[in-house]
Protein backbone atom coordinates (compact mmCIF):
# COMPACT_ATOMS: atom_id res chain seq x y z
CA UNK A 1 0.00 0.00 0.00
CA UNK A 2 1.64 3.00 -1.36
CA UNK A 3 1.07 5.36 1.49
CA UNK A 4 1.84 2.87 4.24
CA UNK A 5 5.17 2.75 2.57
CA UNK A 6 5.87 6.51 1.70
CA UNK A 7 4.61 7.76 5.35
CA UNK A 8 6.09 7.68 8.50
CA UNK A 9 4.74 5.19 10.70
CA UNK A 10 4.32 6.13 14.88
CA UNK A 11 2.44 3.52 17.40
CA UNK A 12 2.02 6.10 19.81
CA UNK A 13 1.12 3.43 22.59
CA UNK A 14 2.82 0.34 22.91
CA UNK A 15 3.41 -1.97 25.91
CA UNK A 16 4.96 -5.75 26.35
CA UNK A 17 3.24 -8.25 28.64
CA UNK A 18 5.91 -8.42 31.26
CA UNK A 19 9.21 -8.21 29.86
CA UNK A 20 9.54 -6.67 26.24
CA UNK A 21 11.29 -9.33 23.84
CA UNK A 22 10.73 -8.01 20.58
CA UNK A 23 7.95 -7.83 17.94
CA UNK A 24 6.34 -10.35 16.31
CA UNK A 25 7.13 -10.50 12.47
CA UNK A 26 3.65 -8.95 11.13
CA UNK A 27 4.50 -6.07 13.21
CA UNK A 28 7.92 -5.90 11.85
CA UNK A 29 6.69 -6.05 8.04
CA UNK A 30 3.56 -3.53 8.99
CA UNK A 31 5.33 -0.60 8.05
CA UNK A 32 5.73 1.04 11.42
CA UNK A 33 8.92 2.94 11.64
CA UNK A 34 8.31 3.72 15.44
CA UNK A 35 6.96 3.14 19.26
CA UNK A 36 6.65 4.72 22.00
CA UNK A 37 7.24 1.55 24.20
CA UNK A 38 6.38 1.56 27.79
CA UNK A 39 9.05 0.60 29.84
CA UNK A 40 8.20 -2.67 31.57
CA UNK A 41 7.94 -2.84 35.63
CA UNK A 42 7.23 0.73 36.07
CA UNK A 43 4.90 0.19 38.65
CA UNK A 44 7.71 -1.75 40.34
CA UNK A 45 10.09 0.82 40.84
CA UNK A 46 13.41 2.12 40.17
CA UNK A 47 15.52 -0.98 39.97
CA UNK A 48 13.08 -3.27 37.86
CA UNK A 49 12.69 0.03 35.34
CA UNK A 50 16.32 0.20 35.32
CA UNK A 51 16.99 -3.40 34.36
CA UNK A 52 13.97 -3.35 31.88
CA UNK A 53 15.93 -0.49 30.24
CA UNK A 54 18.76 -2.94 30.16
CA UNK A 55 17.25 -5.68 28.58
CA UNK A 56 15.94 -3.36 25.79
CA UNK A 57 19.29 -1.83 24.91
CA UNK A 58 20.71 -5.67 24.81
CA UNK A 59 17.71 -6.66 22.20
CA UNK A 60 18.63 -3.80 20.24
CA UNK A 61 22.09 -4.41 19.80
CA UNK A 62 21.34 -7.84 18.03
CA UNK A 63 20.77 -6.69 14.41
CA UNK A 64 18.66 -9.80 13.81
CA UNK A 65 16.17 -7.68 16.35
CA UNK A 66 15.62 -4.67 13.97
CA UNK A 67 15.15 -2.84 16.86
CA UNK A 68 17.03 0.59 18.08
CA UNK A 69 16.25 2.58 21.03
CA UNK A 70 15.53 6.05 19.36
CA UNK A 71 17.03 9.32 21.48
CA UNK A 72 16.71 11.63 18.65
CA UNK A 73 15.51 12.62 15.53
CA UNK A 74 18.70 11.06 13.92
CA UNK A 75 18.30 8.08 15.41
CA UNK A 76 14.74 7.69 13.68
CA UNK A 77 16.33 8.73 10.55
CA UNK A 78 18.77 5.98 10.39
CA UNK A 79 16.42 3.44 11.88
CA UNK A 80 13.96 3.99 8.42
CA UNK A 81 16.69 3.77 6.64
CA UNK A 82 18.27 0.46 7.89
CA UNK A 83 14.75 -0.64 8.07
CA UNK A 84 14.92 -1.00 12.16
CA UNK A 85 11.68 -0.45 14.65
CA UNK A 86 12.68 2.43 16.43
CA UNK A 87 12.10 2.55 20.11
CA UNK A 88 11.01 5.51 22.25
CA UNK A 89 11.48 4.58 26.23
CA UNK A 90 7.92 6.38 27.61
CA UNK A 91 6.92 5.84 31.24
CA UNK A 92 2.97 5.53 31.34
CA UNK A 93 3.47 5.01 35.13
CA UNK A 94 6.31 7.58 36.49
CA UNK A 95 6.59 5.86 39.56
CA UNK A 96 10.30 5.22 39.34
CA UNK A 97 11.31 8.45 39.41
CA UNK A 98 9.66 8.83 43.19
CA UNK A 99 10.20 12.43 44.04
CA UNK A 100 13.59 13.18 42.63
CA UNK A 101 14.29 15.57 39.18
CA UNK A 102 17.56 13.96 39.44
CA UNK A 103 16.39 10.69 38.87
CA UNK A 104 14.80 11.81 35.93
CA UNK A 105 18.11 12.78 35.10
CA UNK A 106 19.20 9.31 35.21
CA UNK A 107 16.19 7.78 33.05
CA UNK A 108 16.99 10.45 30.62
CA UNK A 109 20.59 9.53 30.14
CA UNK A 110 19.43 6.13 29.94
CA UNK A 111 16.87 7.08 27.14
CA UNK A 112 14.05 7.91 28.32
CA UNK A 113 11.91 10.40 25.31
CA UNK A 114 8.38 10.83 26.98
CA UNK A 115 6.37 10.47 29.89
CA UNK A 116 2.79 10.25 31.08
CA UNK A 117 2.55 12.79 34.76
CA UNK A 118 0.44 10.16 36.06
CA UNK A 119 -1.26 7.22 35.45
CA UNK A 120 -4.98 7.02 36.05
CA UNK A 121 -4.39 7.39 40.30
CA UNK A 122 -3.23 10.73 42.05
CA UNK A 123 0.36 10.88 42.11
CA UNK A 124 2.86 13.49 43.31
CA UNK A 125 3.03 14.92 39.85
CA UNK A 126 -0.81 15.27 39.92
CA UNK A 127 -4.25 13.28 39.56
CA UNK A 128 -5.35 11.23 37.73
CA UNK A 129 -8.21 10.87 35.95
CA UNK A 130 -10.43 8.10 38.05
CA UNK A 131 -10.03 10.23 40.98
CA UNK A 132 -12.88 11.47 42.58
CA UNK A 133 -11.98 15.17 43.56
CA UNK A 134 -9.67 16.36 41.14
CA UNK A 135 -6.81 18.54 42.35
CA UNK A 136 -5.28 19.07 39.52
CA UNK A 137 -1.09 19.77 38.77
CA UNK A 138 0.92 19.51 42.10
CA UNK A 139 3.89 22.40 42.63
CA UNK A 140 6.40 19.27 42.16
CA UNK A 141 4.52 18.76 39.04
CA UNK A 142 4.70 21.91 37.87
CA UNK A 143 8.62 21.39 38.49
CA UNK A 144 8.79 17.99 36.56
CA UNK A 145 7.28 19.86 33.35
CA UNK A 146 10.01 22.89 33.41
CA UNK A 147 12.71 19.88 33.49
CA UNK A 148 11.12 17.72 31.13
CA UNK A 149 11.08 20.97 28.95
CA UNK A 150 14.53 21.86 29.77
CA UNK A 151 15.71 17.78 28.71
CA UNK A 152 13.67 17.40 26.16
CA UNK A 153 11.07 14.72 27.14
CA UNK A 154 7.79 14.78 25.97
CA UNK A 155 4.47 15.52 27.96
CA UNK A 156 1.98 12.69 27.73
CA UNK A 157 -0.99 13.51 29.52
CA UNK A 158 -3.08 10.35 28.28
CA UNK A 159 -4.27 9.36 32.14
CA UNK A 160 -4.06 12.50 33.67
CA UNK A 161 -7.46 14.11 34.86
CA UNK A 162 -9.08 17.30 33.16
CA UNK A 163 -7.83 19.71 35.85
CA UNK A 164 -4.21 17.85 35.62
CA UNK A 165 -3.85 18.26 32.06
CA UNK A 166 -5.62 21.98 31.57
CA UNK A 167 -3.18 23.21 34.47
CA UNK A 168 -0.59 21.06 32.42
CA UNK A 169 -0.63 22.20 29.09
CA UNK A 170 -0.74 26.00 30.44
CA UNK A 171 2.52 24.94 32.97
CA UNK A 172 4.44 23.81 29.59
CA UNK A 173 6.43 25.57 27.06
CA UNK A 174 6.78 23.01 24.95
CA UNK A 175 3.46 20.85 22.97
CA UNK A 176 1.93 18.31 24.90
CA UNK A 177 0.48 15.29 23.88
CA UNK A 178 -2.43 12.47 24.75
CA UNK A 179 -0.66 9.68 23.25
CA UNK A 180 -3.62 7.02 23.54
CA UNK A 181 -7.19 8.88 24.18
CA UNK A 182 -10.44 9.57 22.67
CA UNK A 183 -13.41 12.15 22.45
CA UNK A 184 -15.40 12.15 25.61
CA UNK A 185 -17.98 13.46 23.49
CA UNK A 186 -18.14 10.46 21.42
CA UNK A 187 -17.76 7.62 24.21
CA UNK A 188 -18.25 8.94 27.56
CA UNK A 189 -15.15 7.22 30.00
CA UNK A 190 -13.34 8.70 32.64
CA UNK A 191 -9.99 8.26 30.06
CA UNK A 192 -11.29 9.92 27.41
CA UNK A 193 -10.98 13.82 27.24
CA UNK A 194 -13.34 16.91 27.15
CA UNK A 195 -13.36 19.11 24.15
CA UNK A 196 -11.64 21.90 25.59
CA UNK A 197 -8.65 19.59 26.42
CA UNK A 198 -8.27 18.47 23.11
CA UNK A 199 -8.61 21.98 21.72
CA UNK A 200 -5.93 23.62 24.13
CA UNK A 201 -3.42 20.62 23.26
CA UNK A 202 -3.92 21.54 19.43
CA UNK A 203 -3.52 25.39 20.48
CA UNK A 204 0.07 24.40 21.94
CA UNK A 205 0.92 22.87 18.83
CA UNK A 206 0.42 19.11 19.84
CA UNK A 207 -1.27 15.67 19.07
CA UNK A 208 -4.06 13.73 20.00
CA UNK A 209 -3.08 9.92 19.64
CA UNK A 210 -6.53 8.36 18.84
CA UNK A 211 -6.85 4.38 20.17
CA UNK A 212 -8.70 1.35 19.37
CA UNK A 213 -9.08 0.29 22.80
CA UNK A 214 -12.35 -1.08 22.68
CA UNK A 215 -13.62 0.40 26.39
CA UNK A 216 -12.40 3.80 24.60
CA UNK A 217 -13.80 3.69 21.46
CA UNK A 218 -17.24 1.73 21.78
CA UNK A 219 -20.90 2.48 21.30
CA UNK A 220 -22.16 1.08 24.73
CA UNK A 221 -23.66 -1.85 21.79
CA UNK A 222 -21.01 -4.43 21.25
CA UNK A 223 -17.42 -4.74 20.24
CA UNK A 224 -16.39 -1.54 18.39
CA UNK A 225 -16.06 -1.77 14.64
CA UNK A 226 -13.48 -0.19 12.57
CA UNK A 227 -16.09 2.50 11.39
CA UNK A 228 -16.30 3.51 15.24
CA UNK A 229 -12.94 4.18 15.60
CA UNK A 230 -12.55 6.23 12.64
CA UNK A 231 -15.50 7.84 14.10
CA UNK A 232 -13.76 9.03 16.88
CA UNK A 233 -10.61 10.62 14.09
CA UNK A 234 -13.57 12.04 12.26
CA UNK A 235 -14.61 13.92 16.06
CA UNK A 236 -11.03 15.58 16.56
CA UNK A 237 -10.24 16.39 13.01
CA UNK A 238 -13.26 18.50 12.58
CA UNK A 239 -12.63 19.75 16.24
CA UNK A 240 -8.88 20.41 15.82
CA UNK A 241 -7.83 19.57 12.60
CA UNK A 242 -5.63 16.83 10.69
CA UNK A 243 -2.20 18.33 12.18
CA UNK A 244 -3.00 17.40 15.28
CA UNK A 245 -4.42 13.72 14.97
CA UNK A 246 -2.32 10.42 15.60
CA UNK A 247 -3.07 6.82 16.67
CA UNK A 248 -1.63 5.04 19.59
CA UNK A 249 -2.74 1.30 19.72
CA UNK A 250 -2.28 0.14 23.43
CA UNK A 251 -1.61 -3.47 22.38
CA UNK A 252 1.26 -5.13 22.75
CA UNK A 253 4.03 -5.58 19.93
CA UNK A 254 4.18 -9.56 19.80
CA UNK A 255 0.57 -10.61 20.48
CA UNK A 256 0.74 -11.19 23.84
CA UNK A 257 -2.73 -11.49 25.27
CA UNK A 258 -2.20 -9.73 28.72
CA UNK A 259 -4.99 -11.52 30.55
CA UNK A 260 -2.90 -10.31 33.51
CA UNK A 261 -3.45 -6.60 32.61
CA UNK A 262 -7.26 -6.91 32.13
CA UNK A 263 -7.51 -8.77 35.21
CA UNK A 264 -5.47 -5.73 36.99
CA UNK A 265 -7.83 -2.79 35.31
CA UNK A 266 -11.04 -4.45 36.11
CA UNK A 267 -9.55 -4.66 39.56
CA UNK A 268 -8.44 -1.44 40.18
CA UNK A 269 -10.21 0.89 37.36
CA UNK A 270 -13.55 -0.10 37.53
CA UNK A 271 -14.80 3.33 36.36
CA UNK A 272 -12.83 2.71 32.84
CA UNK A 273 -13.49 -0.65 32.14
CA UNK A 274 -16.65 -2.53 33.74
CA UNK A 275 -19.57 -1.39 31.19
CA UNK A 276 -17.19 -2.64 28.40
CA UNK A 277 -16.41 -6.06 30.36
CA UNK A 278 -19.85 -6.74 30.90
CA UNK A 279 -21.35 -6.09 27.53
CA UNK A 280 -18.53 -7.19 25.23
CA UNK A 281 -16.22 -9.25 27.49
CA UNK A 282 -12.51 -10.03 28.56
CA UNK A 283 -11.37 -12.05 25.82
CA UNK A 284 -8.24 -10.98 24.24
CA UNK A 285 -10.11 -11.02 20.61
CA UNK A 286 -12.20 -8.71 21.67
CA UNK A 287 -10.15 -5.50 23.14
CA UNK A 288 -9.87 -3.81 20.39
CA UNK A 289 -11.58 -2.07 17.02
CA UNK A 290 -12.25 -5.02 14.85
CA UNK A 291 -10.12 -4.70 12.00
CA UNK A 292 -7.93 -2.10 14.02
CA UNK A 293 -6.18 -4.09 16.55
CA UNK A 294 -3.04 -3.16 16.24
CA UNK A 295 0.28 -2.13 13.99
CA UNK A 296 -0.08 -5.65 11.99
CA UNK A 297 -3.75 -3.90 10.82
CA UNK A 298 -2.91 -1.06 9.96
CA UNK A 299 -3.44 -1.34 6.25
CA UNK A 300 -7.11 -1.98 7.25
CA UNK A 301 -7.16 1.45 8.63
CA UNK A 302 -5.70 3.37 5.70
CA UNK A 303 -8.22 1.15 3.57
CA UNK A 304 -10.99 2.80 5.84
CA UNK A 305 -9.85 6.31 5.90
CA UNK A 306 -9.62 6.07 2.21
CA UNK A 307 -13.35 5.27 2.31
CA UNK A 308 -13.93 8.13 4.37
CA UNK A 309 -12.26 10.40 1.56
CA UNK A 310 -9.18 11.45 3.43
CA UNK A 311 -6.42 12.59 1.25
CA UNK A 312 -3.33 10.51 1.30
CA UNK A 313 -1.12 13.93 2.73
CA UNK A 314 -3.61 13.66 5.61
CA UNK A 315 -3.13 9.86 6.24
CA UNK A 316 0.76 10.23 6.12
CA UNK A 317 -0.12 12.71 8.79
CA UNK A 318 -2.37 10.74 11.14
CA UNK A 319 0.16 7.73 10.53
CA UNK A 320 3.27 9.45 12.02
CA UNK A 321 4.07 12.98 9.77
CA UNK A 322 2.66 14.84 12.89
CA UNK A 323 4.44 12.56 15.65
CA UNK A 324 7.29 13.27 13.65
CA UNK A 325 6.96 16.89 14.02
CA UNK A 326 6.26 16.69 17.23
CA UNK A 327 9.32 15.18 18.34
CA UNK A 328 11.41 17.03 16.29
CA UNK A 329 10.37 20.29 17.96
CA UNK A 330 10.55 19.09 21.87
CA UNK A 331 13.38 16.17 21.62
CA UNK A 332 16.36 18.62 20.63
CA UNK A 333 19.28 17.06 22.92
CA UNK A 334 20.65 14.15 22.26
CA UNK A 335 21.34 11.22 24.96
Amino acid sequence: MQVLQSSFVFDGCIFADGDFTGCAPDVLASGLDAMFLTIPHSSQGFREACRAIAQIHSLADDPENNLRVIHDIDDLQRARDSGDVGLILWFQDPHPIENSLHLLRVFYQLGLRAMQLTYNRANYLGTGCTEEKDRGLTEFGAQMIHELNRLGVVVDLSHSSRQTALDAIAESSDPVIFSHANPRNVTDNPRNKHDDELKLVAQKGGIIGLTPWGPLCWKNSGRPSLDDYIDHIDYVVDLVGIDHVSFGSDNTPDHSSDEAGTVQQATLYPSVVADYNEAVGTAPSVRHAEGFSGPHQLHNLVEGLIRRGYAESDISKLLGGNFLRIFEQVCRQSG
